[in-house]
């Protein structure tokens, strides 16, 4: 009975004497992030006015109610409450002090100290903004939304890009670990807002597996100070929320309204700071080129090692079977992503085991993936490659989910093509495919680089609006009829309207052909081991180092050397070098290409 009616000994005889207990009640909510803090201050400050507190926590406004008459009935003085509705019980409305993380509160709560995620966030924005990121994320949990509304209102007033899947709400830390962290950076962000210190062990965690380098890829900001984020690497930056100020003018004001016995009316917000430490930097994308478009196939490429390449009727035993990544489209988006180009890709996957694989492959390589879609019916792209021990190969391919790709899938992304410099098309895909996006290229002023896989033959009207034509010598041969030899069909070519005409030769090199060169460049002399990725690699450097405004000859130079490090290893993606190990030849490809004389 006395637990049933929370009977307290003499509690008549105190309240006659006016006696008070020295007792905070405090009523916070489960989810609160700030709830270990506020506990923690709300105590500290109490104890230096000699009260005690009592905790009490609520899984919802509605328990609110409840938890009041509990601590009332424990002769609480006064009340700290976590709520946006004021909650009317006894006298305790002129004992009660509210504290919110939002501005969106009832006005009837007389004594309210606030804070707004929103206003955190928005700091947060302008920061990365500051900095020169315009490619920003923002992954936060569900419960945060006011986080995300922050983030917009900046970035709508800077004028900013604003992709939606640059945005993640996640319903948990699993949820977030899982999709969220991938999603926002294969879409090429350069800096990240975190929710919590959670989502950002997180985002560390993800970096180091796939080998960003957080702040000189990544930086990284997150909602809410803690100690783990000082001690985290060489630091986290934070933005602190006013957690210690809001705890501190709560105690003391509520304890004025006990002892003092006067009504007040009075609601302050608080605000959050930038704690600045070693998590972010200048985006490492003002290095990079322009915009590098791949129209494209994605494939499965099923690599079986051969004696030599079986003739009709002829049964051969493969030495080895190996699967990568693949297709044209893909293989060329990869190798510019590898050497730090800025490239986007469209292109159609199956909803299956290899479509995984091949996305995964996109976005390590950091290749922005906004222009990829999954198709539930169809199984993605494969293709079968022969080689024999001199490294040629013969391939059959399966277009899958390839088929997919359409005008209305190109124009979805039309967005895309606005302040790019290439066009990377290769004609594993539809002529319909090949002509819209070329007139699209038109309409933007983006230069197309096309490759002439799989065709016997090329429309004038697809030719006239070339800017580089990339065929192998079989390919010229099979193309063009007329002319005895490369330099007159690739000035037949250049006649229908072609302003670039490069034919690569393999291991002898390639050749340029344009209105200001006529030029040879003489192979690499690395040692084939496997040709398939070959031209794929010189065209996605070329475009790279074009993009980046190195001169033609300069760039030609730096794709033979690329396509001679893939063919001497296996696979296509995987032997696709990156930015580093070209550069180790630099010397060497100047001295050989005599690039400074020629310019």
């Amino acid at each position: 009975m006395i637990k049933e009616q929370e009977y307290v000994p003499y509690a008549n005889l105190h309240e006659r004497n006016n006696a008070k207990n020295k007792l905070i009640g405090v009523i916070l909510k489960r989810n609160n992030p700030n709830r270990d803090n506020i506990i923690s201050y709300v105590e500290k400050f109490a104890k230096e006015k000699e009260y005690c507190i009592i905790l009490d926590y609520v899984s919802d406004e509605k328990e609110i109610l409840e938890s009041i008459k509990k601590l009332v009935g424990k002769r609480v003085s006064g009340l700290i409450i976590d709520s946006k509705q004021n909650i009317h019980y006894k006298n305790f409305d002129k004992l009660s002090v509210y504290i919110n993380g939002t501005k969106n509160f009832e006005e009837k709560e007389k004594v309210c100290f606030y804070y707004r995620l929103f206003s955190a966030s928005k700091l947060a924005t302008e920061i990365f903004i500051k900095y020169g990121h315009k490619k920003i994320a923002c992954i936060v949990n569900e419960n945060d939304i006011s986080i995300v509304e922050g983030y917009k209102n900046i970035m709508q007033e800077a004028d900013n890009e604003l992709d939606p899947l640059w945005i993640y709400l996640g319903k948990n830390i699993e949820d977030i670990e899982q999709y969220g962290i991938q999603q926002c950076i294969s879409k090429g962000v350069t800096a990240i807002i975190c929710g919590s210190k959670e989502i950002a062990l997180c985002i560390y965690k993800f970096a180091k597996k796939i080998g960003i380098n957080i702040p000189d890829n990544l930086s990284i900001l997150v909602i809410g100070d803690d100690v783990i984020l000082k001690l985290l690497d060489d630091g986290v930056s934070a933005i602190e929320l006013p957690i210690l100020d809001i705890c501190a003018s709560t105690v003391n004001t509520l304890i004025d309204l006990i002892e003092k016995k006067e009504e007040k009316e009075l609601k302050k917000e608080f605000y959050p700071k930038f704690i600045n430490r070693n998590s972010i930097k200048k985006p490492s994308q003002n290095n990079q080129g322009k915009k590098i478009i791949v129209v494209g196939s994605l494939n499965i490429d099923t690599t079986i090692e051969v004696s030599r390449i079986p003739i009709n009727g002829e049964t051969q035993l493969a030495e080895s079977i190996k699967e990568f990544p693949g297709g044209k489209g893909g293989n060329q988006a990869v190798g510019a992503g590898k050497l730090n180009g800025n490239v986007y890709i469209l292109g159609c996957l199956g909803n299956d085991i290899g479509g995984k694989q091949i996305y995964h492959s996109l976005s390590e390589n950091h290749v922005h993936m906004n222009g990829i879609i999954f198709d539930d019916i169809l199984s993605s792209g494969k293709a079968y490659i022969n080689i024999d021990k001199n490294g040629e190969s013969t391939i059959v391919v399966y277009s899958g989910a390839n088929k997919k790709l359409n005008v209305n899938h190109i124009n979805q992304y039309r967005y895309l093509f606005k302040n790019a410099k290439f066009c990377l098309l290769s004609m594993e895909i539809s002529n319909e495919i090949i002509k819209y996006t070329i007139n699209l290229c038109k309409q933007y002023n983006v230069q197309v680089m096309l490759k002439p896989s799989a065709v016997d033959k090329i429309s004038d009207d697809i030719l006239k609006d070339i800017d580089y034509f990339i065929p192998n010598e079989k390919e010229l041969n099979q193309l063009v009829i007329s002319g005895n030899n490369i330099e007159k069909k690739s000035e037949i070519l250049l006649n229908a309207g072609v302003k670039n005409i490069i034919v690569t030769l393999g291991k002898k090199g390639c050749f340029l052909y344009n209105n200001n060169y006529k030029k040879y460049f003489e192979g690499s002399g690395f040692q084939a081991i496997d040709t398939t990725g070959g031209a794929d690699s010189f065209i996605s450097t070329l475009a790279v180092y074009l993009s980046e405004g190195k001169h033609l000859l300069e760039s030609i130079a730096y794709a033979v050397y690329a396509s001679g490090l893939t063919v001497s290893r296996y696979g296509v993606q995987p032997a696709l070098p990156d930015r580093n190990l070209l550069e180790i030849y630099k010397d060497e490809i100047y001295l050989k290409y005599k690039i400074f004389e020629e310019e």
